[in-house]
């Protein structure tokens, strides 16, 4: 490698050059522009780019942040979200007495103004005086998979034959009339019809003592998973079946199933979660959730929480049953993944072997509200079935009933007003936790520095409070409590801005970086923390770049090279489009950098000479 021996000399791209004074030196990086992510009315930071979170209304699901397009999602959050601005603790939910028996609530039906449970084959009534569990109505023939109201009596599908109960006697088809084979059950034409396991469809016009066939599946025997009314292409109302390959819609006048345009890839799970809210029909398989809009063609979306980066593994599990409220959808989603043996093909090779996993994960009720999902309720242990629930106005009281485990519960809703700092009597949850995804700032391969996180809190107590958490780099398993001299143990239990400081103000260097904050209440089920926003407040990190200035004099032979020569070799240099190697020092202060000649600014001496004097501009990336 050629060097420099002179003082006041250069090397440049292998050629030696007098230059005339010092080589300057400085830091050629430049700063991005300032970034702001987030609501920008809460930032206040001049140099600094800002990560503001005051949104999560658009739901969970979000591990990785694409920051232009997930300012209101967050990874996973048990709080109540779906208000802007506002962090709150979730609604209370409310276990309804104790489990009269051992049994799980299969089948959860609201009839007669009253609410009505299978624990198994024993059926009891929810007393809403006495919040206890009636005596026990009668013993159904078999554990029911399916229970529905039909003019002014209540039904239960269980397999070879059904149940009904007119509010005071529980009897049997075989008694009515005869044996009904039925798995589901629902209502046309004031035609009360069953959905048998062997996909046949019947129906009887005087409340089940007779019954008529009509429509038989040549699907699979096990494929049939929901029974429902929604409407055709032209409006009139029909019968729909969900089943393990898709949706069907009944042709009642020739008997027939006709497939719809939404069909799937088969799926254990498939059909069992359907519903109807306002003019959609939802359709789940597993945690996928499609909504269909009868039309030529139809219209279909895809909503479910399976979407973007899906649920944390802990819930893994299928939606078991959708159920429509006022302003939400709900999911009910049952993480023991087992399935009653006759949903399969008994006896044959190709369905009739099939084995599912054991999962250990948390069931759980998630809602929808149009933008996002939420989370209404995760189960307190691991494997705990959930099999049934409902909306139901029983005892003239809006609530979401579900059975989960042994247990039963319930979470009042409303039908009005829905913001709950609006409702005076609206409870909240002990506790939550919220978790960000995880935050690069558009850019996952250069440095950033935290400066602080600016948190504004409102509603708080010695008793209802915040604590913040950081997570660094993708480490998935590390949290930091946030303290500082006002909340040394990171209990931000003041109302108003709190001000963390990362490295006690040295800043923190990070790739990416996520936050997470649990809330407490105390002993009043009335008050929740309010956490209104967070704000990171950062800067880029600048990778060490170098800029160089010099002036080279070339009216004069040097170095056995004639003044023309420099010039022209300087023209070479700064017309190829390589890097070439600069080098100023030597010996003890040697220094060396590959550099780009960006600008060439020539004084040359016209005549008969070619020499001049050139002032270059050099880049080192």
């Amino acid at each position: 490698m050629v060097t420099v021996h002179r003082k006041h000399e250069i090397n440049l791209f292998g050629t030696r050059y007098p230059i005339m004074g010092a080589v300057q030196q400085q830091s050629a990086a430049q700063w991005a522009q300032k970034q702001v992510i987030g609501d920008w009315s809460k930032d206040s930071e001049t140099p600094m780019s800002s990560w503001i979170m005051s949104d999560a209304s658009g739901g969970v699901g979000i591990k990785d942040i694409i920051e232009q397009l997930h300012g209101d999602r967050c990874w996973w959050s048990t709080a109540e979200i779906g208000y802007r601005g506002h962090n709150l603790l979730p609604r209370l939910v409310t276990q309804a007495s104790t489990n009269p028996g051992t049994s799980n609530p299969e089948v959860i039906v609201d009839y007669a103004n009253e609410l009505y449970v299978a624990f198994g084959t024993d059926l009891r009534k929810w007393n809403n005086v006495t919040s206890a569990w009636s005596s026990s109505l009668g013993t159904l023939i078999a554990t029911p998979t399916h229970g529905f109201v039909h003019k002014d009596k209540l039904y239960f599908a269980c397999g070879s034959d059904f149940n009904r109960y007119d509010g005071s006697t529980l009897t049997t088809g075989a008694v009515l009339g005869s044996a009904q084979a039925c798995r589901y059950l629902s209502e046309w034409d004031d035609r009360l019809f069953t959905l048998d396991n062997d996909g046949q469809l019947d129906y009887s016009l005087d409340e089940g003592v007779t019954w008529t066939a009509n429509a038989l599946s040549t699907l699979p025997a096990g494929y049939f998973t929901s029974l429902f009314e929604y409407r055709t292409a032209a409006g009139t109302r029909v019968l729909y079946m969900g089943t393990k390959v898709g949706l069907y819609e009944l042709n009642f006048d020739n008997g027939v199933w006709a497939r719809t345009d939404l069909t799937l890839p088969f799926h254990a799970y498939g059909g069992l979660g359907a519903a109807v809210r306002r003019d959609t029909a939802f359709i789940s398989a597993g945690l996928a959730v499609y909504g269909y809009v009868s039309g030529n063609p139809a219209d279909i979306t895809i909503i479910g929480p399976d979407l973007d980066a899906g649920l944390p593994s802990d819930y893994r599990g299928s939606i078991i049953k959708l159920v429509a409220g006022i302003n939400h959808l709900f999911a009910f989603v049952d993480a023991t993944a087992a399935e009653t043996p006759d949903l399969f093909m008994a006896g044959d090779d190709e369905y009739g072997n099939l084995q599912f996993p054991d999962v250990t994960g948390f069931s759980l009720v998630l809602k929808w509200d149009g933008r996002g999902w939420g989370v209404v309720y995760i189960s307190g242990t691991a494997d705990k079935a959930l099999k049934d629930g409902v909306v139901s106005n029983a005892n003239n009281t809006y609530r979401l009933w579900f059975g989960v485990g042994n247990e039963v519960f319930y979470v009042p809703l409303e039908s009005t007003i829905q913001n709950p700092l609006e409702v005076q009597d609206y409870e909240f949850a002990a506790s939550d936790t919220h978790i960000t995804g995880w935050f690069d700032a558009d850019n996952a391969v250069i440095d950033k520095l935290a400066a602080y996180l600016t948190v504004y809190l409102a509603s708080t107590s010695a008793d209802e409070y915040a604590k913040f958490y950081y997570g660094l780099d993708y480490d998935e398993d590390t949290w930091t409590l946030l303290t500082n001299n006002s909340f040394t143990d990171g209990q931000v239990d003041a109302d108003g801005e709190t001000v963390f400081d990362f490295a006690s103000g040295a800043g923190l260097d990070f790739k990416a970086i996520r936050f997470k904050w649990d809330k407490v209440r105390g002993s009043t089920s009335t008050l929740s923390p309010d956490v209104r926003w967070g704000r990171l407040s950062y800067l880029k990190n600048l990778d060490l770049r170098w800029g160089f200035q010099v002036v080279v004099d070339c009216r004069r032979n040097y170095r056995f090279k004639t003044a023309r020569s420099l010039l022209s070799a300087l023209k070479t240099a700064k017309t190829t489009g390589t890097l070439g190697n600069f080098t100023f020092k030597n010996g003890r202060g040697a220094e060396t950098h590959r550099c780009r000649i960006m600008e060439m600014k020539d004084i040359e001496i016209g005549g008969r000479k070619s020499e001049g004097v050139v002032t270059l501009n050099l880049f080192a990336p």
